[in-house]
């Protein structure tokens, strides 16, 4: 019995958000362990082309204040510099997260990464190809989130196009742990 009660110890703190101190702008920053990932398959360009989304909450401190950014890091298996046509997007200007019996549309902040005060990319690898955008949360929205992640996530661009993906890989305690180390829960 110590044994199982022992190794899902370390299962949570495997999962126990990263705390620093960005050192360029002086915020405090409390990052998710690791970010839910969806994905969308583009079988008609290979047989295993998915393109990516990282989410991942951030909770900033900046001299007490605290606020709280949702980063949506977009990626890809999926080499478009060979395909004809134009080069893909720029970041979406809305997201829609979507659970069976709800939904949150988000705005993107204008000025990105630097909103929540972040100098180094989070959620994804800084040599990856790579989109981002950063949307503000309210503790309400974080307290939805804690609930469970939602089953889709939709982009939405300047033009209404809506690009879903499904959940692909999204562990619920990397968000629980997230939430005790923030005092939310």
């Amino acid at each position: 019995m110590l044994a199982i009660l022992s190794l899902a110890g370390c299962a949570e703190r495997e999962l126990w958000p990263a705390e620093r101190l960005d050192s360029t702008t002086a915020v405090n920053v409390t990052i998710m362990a690791e970010p839910w990932i969806y994905s969308r398959d583009a079988p008609m360009l290979a047989a295993n082309a998915r393109d990516y989304l990282n989410l991942g909450v951030v909770e900033t401190n900046r001299a007490g204040t605290r606020a709280y950014w949702l980063g949506i890091i977009a990626w890809s298996t999926i080499d478009r510099s060979v395909l004809a046509g134009p080069a893909a997007s720029g970041p979406p200007t809305k997201a829609r997260l979507i659970w069976p019996a709800a939904k949150l549309e988000l705005m993107p902040a204008s000025n990105g990464r630097s909103a929540p005060g972040l100098t180094e990319p989070v959620f994804v690898n800084p040599q990856a190809k790579f989109t981002e955008a950063w949307y503000p949360l309210s503790t309400a929205q974080v307290g939805q989130l804690g609930e469970g992640a939602p089953v889709t996530v939709a982009l939405i661009d300047e033009k209404g196009q809506l690009t879903t993906y499904e959940a692909w890989q999204v562990r619920a305690a990397a968000m629980s742990e997230f939430l005790k180390a923030t005092g939310m829960r």
